[in-house]
């Protein structure tokens, strides 16, 4: 259980990086907003998780983010725009799952240098007792990482707080 729920949690973190990317790309305009996604996916590919997403950023297109504090963690939706694509996203969520779960046998040095900082926050939160929650939705996915200890629920916050910056970009 702990595995699914960890390998839940690294998967959020890509798909976080995909909706700020995809986001971030519609709403620039011209070369500055292809050079902004290719910079992106460049970041990306160079995490364990988030590489698996990663790969399939052109094939999504835009995608959608929604993040909401809790009073014990965070929950996040992530999605694409186009449901036609929701298929191709599930499928790249279950790979993004697989290597979530790999983080989680990773020494703390190795996820430095294997992980973005965003799956390491969340491996972080994931080692130290919070819970996860997922499931899909039509065209995407929700995920709710809990606690009730109030040091993990402290870094559920600085991640609600990270989500919510890369939903408004």
């Amino acid at each position: 259980m702990f595995k699914k729920l960890t390998a839940a949690a690294c998967m959020l973190t890509l798909v976080a990086g995909v909706a700020f990317a995809g986001t971030a790309a519609t709403k620039a305009a011209g070369a500055a907003g292809a050079d902004h996604m290719a910079a992106m996916k460049a970041e990306m590919m160079k995490c364990s998780v988030c590489k698996h997403m990663a790969a399939h950023m052109d094939e999504f297109g835009a995608m959608t983010m929604e993040s909401a504090q809790l009073n014990d963690g965070v929950a996040m939706m992530h999605g694409v725009k186009d449901p036609a694509k929701a298929a191709a996203f599930h499928a790249a969520s279950k790979e993004t799952e697989a290597a979530g779960m790999a983080c989680m046998t990773m020494t703390d040095e190795q996820a430095k240098t294997d992980l973005c900082a965003f799956c390491q926050d969340i491996r972080s939160a994931m080692k130290a007792g919070a819970k996860m929650s997922n499931g899909h939705t039509a065209t995407g996915d929700i995920m709710v990482m809990t606690s009730s200890d109030p040091a993990v629920q402290k870094q559920l916050t600085g991640i609600a707080e990270k989500c919510a910056m890369m939903a408004k970009m």
